[in-house]
This record gives C-alpha cells, structure tokens and sequence, in this order.
C-alpha cells in the first residue's frame, strides 16, 4: 500500500540529494576551469618574469661559462593538507611541483629548475601545451625571449585539480553537514502537513457502524475536501437507503398482516367446513385472499424497486406509444369482463429512462382507472407531445377524487373511504416515484370529457 508520508520523504530527501551531487559536480568543473584559467595566467607571467631576470645574464653567462646547463634549486620537503600547512620559512610545498626551463634556438637546455624533467616541457613552439612526461601530465607554456632563447614555464596538472576539489568540497561540505538537518526538518514539515489527514482517517475508523452523521469539514485541508466531501454524500445516501429498508420493513410488516391473517381464517375455514356450499365459499374468499396478497406484494416489490432509484437505468430509448398499447391490449382482457371500453389515441414518442420503470407507472395508472370505472364506463388514453416532454393522459368515467384528496393519495397505503374498491395504496406512490427519478410531473384533475379522474404524467423526451 502506498504511504504519502513515504513518498513525500523519499520523494524530497532524494531530490535534494540529487540537488546538491549536482551542485557538487558543477562546482568542481568551475573550480577546475577558474583554477585552469588562474594557472595558466600564473604560467604566463612567471616566464615574462623569467625573461626579464635572466635573459641577458643568462646570454654573456653562455657566451663565457661552461657548456653544461644551470640548475636552480627549489625547496624539497614532504608537507601534507591544506593552506598554511604547505607553507615554510624557505618555500612552499607546491614548489617540487612546478618548473622552468630555458633553451636555445637548437633545444640545447640552458637553465633549468631541478623540481622538473630534464627534456623540454613542451615543444619549442610558443603558446600552452598540455604533455606528459614519464607518466605525469604537465601544462607548460612556451616563451620566446627577443635574444632568441626559448622559456618554458610548467606545473603538475594534479595542481589544478585539488584546487577544484577543495573548492567543490568546501561548497559541498555545509550541505553535507546540513543534509540530515534538512531530512529530520523535511519529516516534521511533512508530518505536521499530513497531521489533519490523520486525524480523519481516525476519526473515520472510530465511528460506529450505524454512525452515519457528516464528517466535520473544519479541519480538512483543501487537497482533500473532494474527499471529504464524497464520503459525506456517501453518508447521506447510505443513512437515506437505511431509513427507506427500515421504512419499508416496517410497512410490509404493517400491510402483509392483515391479508395474511385473513388468508389463515379461510384457509381454516376450508378444513372446517361442514358442507359443500360452506366450503366452496371459504375457497372462493381464499382465493381473493390470495390475489390480493399476490398484488399487494407485486406492488411493494415495484415501489421498492423504483424509490429513489435503485438499479434504474435512466437513459435507455423508450418507445412511450408502443408500451402505452402494450399495456391497455393487457388491461382491455380484464375490462371487457365488467364491460368497459380502454379508447386509445397515441402518436409515436421516445423517451430516455428505464423500461421496467415506466412500465410500472403506465400499468398502475391503468389498473387505477380500470378499477374505479364502474361497469360498462370508459377509459380514454391518450399519449402526445407537449412542449419538450411526451404527455400520457388517461380518464376514466369513475367517481373521481374530490380536489382536497389529490395530493393525499400520493402517500403511500393512503385509500380515500367510501369508494367500495379494494386496492393497496401503492399506485399512485409508485407514479410519482418514477417520474421524480425520470425528472418527469404527475397532475390530478377531472375529466373534461368523461367525468371521472384525469391523471396527466409527464416525462422529457429524449
């Protein structure tokens, strides 16, 4: 499992690391090129010194003096580290690494320092070389004098690259010493950063399983608001999901014990019967127990289905006009028995949202108005555009509900008394809960044309 607080640490300690060996190597090649550039000036000007001192000396000295060459010796010591432990009373450590050479126009050595090789440190060409001369490389720079004589000055290259050394390391070694400093500041900065993530983490882990109140937002850190905010959303809807189970347990508890109960006294009343006639009774009103306690539970498992949107599928194309005829060819079987006419008037309409669903809401309107139309009444269907929504009206010739009631019977198991018609009181609950998760609108008014109730469901078109 990935750790921020690790990988925030290793993620900024190894940057500057890597930061400061850079700074390191970048430091070394300028200390290399300044001590280059210093050296060579160095180089240059010791033998324009030289020339100056000597050359005329050195010129009646070769004219009368002996044919072997003049050695000038420089201070011999073993000295070890840095600033003024190289330095002495008769000379610098660094003198057994430097050197000159003077020589004539056939490369004869004239003078020469005894702290360099006795063959030239450089062609007799003038200008800077670099060469290596039993097994050491030297940076030399060649001068020639107005008497013709050449001069070459020359140093170790090693020279030049502890000066670049110690000025790399001089740079580097305050960030050294400071690195675990920077590593254990790093840590606490980091720490202390994620200490509000911490504590909703734990204030997470702490809650009780039926702990669904709101996280406290005050102390969350910006980065993870969105965070905080979707666990709360998550909140919301599992505490609304808890409250519609226990709601809907408590009235299938509520609703099934009564048809229930009624289906065990026929059902008994069929092992008692003492007769024939007493029996085929008890069997008729157990079956209308039982068809009953059969839509009862059809209904409830439909309201289950579609309150607030539990396993829809709100963008599916559905033909409104193919499943409006769908459903009234089904409901004209069961009103041809009482005598009563389903008139249907469609036009072709799409809309996007769930099959089932919207099955759900054109059958329980039908069956309400099949239901409550007395025999041989009528039922009109009607499905049509209306400005940018698909329109279903269905009317029927029954009793109707007084204006006061029209929002009552929304609720769930609400029945208006006095109608003489057994149902449920789910219809209408299941109508209005589809179309809120369709985006859709249900209105109840009296049929203009028949009398009874109009209701008038619309639902976007797709």
């Amino acid at each position: 499992m990935t750790s921020i607080r690790r990988l925030m640490l290793v993620s900024l300690i190894g940057t500057m690391s890597v930061v400061m060996a850079v700074a390191g190597y970048f430091s070394y090649r300028a200390g290399l090129q300044e001590a280059g550039e210093m050296f060579d000036a160095k180089l240059a000007h010791s033998a324009r010194v030289l020339v100056s001192l000597v050359d005329q000396p050195l010129d009646e000295l070769v004219a009368h003096g002996p044919a072997e060459p003049l050695t000038i010796n420089v201070w011999h010591g073993v000295a070890k580290g840095v600033g003024d432990d190289l330095v002495f009373p008769t000379g610098h450590a660094y003198e057994t690494k430097l050197a000159f050479q003077v020589r004539d126009t056939s490369g004869r050595l004239l003078l020469r320092s005894d702290s360099g090789p006795d063959h030239a440190l450089a062609p007799l060409q003038a200008g800077y070389r670099n060469v290596t001369i039993d097994g050491q490389n030297w940076r030399s720079f060649t001068l020639m004098a107005p008497s013709g004589y050449w001069y070459q000055a020359g140093e170790l290259s090693d020279i030049r690259s502890e000066l670049a050394q110690d000025i790399a390391f001089g740079t580097l070694l305050p960030l050294l010493i400071a690195l675990p400093v920077m590593a254990l500041l790093v840590w606490f900065l980091v720490t202390w950063a994620l200490r509000n993530v911490v504590n909703l983490s734990r204030q997470i882990e702490q809650r009780e399983a039926d702990n669904l109140a709101a996280l406290d937002l005050q102390a969350v850190p910006k980065e993870l608001l969105g965070v905080a905010r979707a666990v709360n959303g998550l909140m919301q809807r599992l505490d609304s999901a808890m409250k519609r189970e226990r709601r809907f347990t408590a009235d299938v508890a509520h609703e099934l014990r009564t048809p229930i109960s009624a289906l065990k006294v026929h059902a008994d009343n069929v092992c008692e019967a003492r007769d024939g006639a007493e029996r085929e009774e008890a069997q008729r009103l157990m079956q209308r127990s039982v068809t009953r306690l059969n839509h009862l539970v059809s209904q409830m498992l439909s309201l289950s289905r579609v309150d607030e949107g539990a396993g829809l599928r709100a963008n599916v194309p559905v033909d409104m006009d193919s499943l409006v005829s769908h459903q009234v060819i089904e409901h004209r079987s069961i009103a041809a028995k009482r005598g009563i006419t389903i008139e249907l008037h469609s036009v072709p309409l799409q809309v996007a949202g769930d099959p089932i669903a919207l099955d759900s809401l054109v059958r329980n309107v039908l069956d309400n108005a099949v239901r409550y139309t007395p025999e041989h009444g009528k039922v009109i269907v009607t499905v049509s555009p209306h400005e940018s929504n698909a329109r279903l009206e269905v009317e029927d010739s029954g009793p109707g509900i007084p204006p006061e009631a029209r929002q009552r019977v929304f609720n769930r198991f609400h029945r208006e008394l006095g109608t003489g018609v057994e149902g449920n009181g789910l219809g209408l609950a299941i109508v209005r809960s589809v179309l809120m998760l369709h985006r859709g609108r249900v209105e109840l008014d009296a049929s203009p044309g028949l009398g009874g109730l109009r209701v008038i469901a619309e639902i976007p078109l797709r």
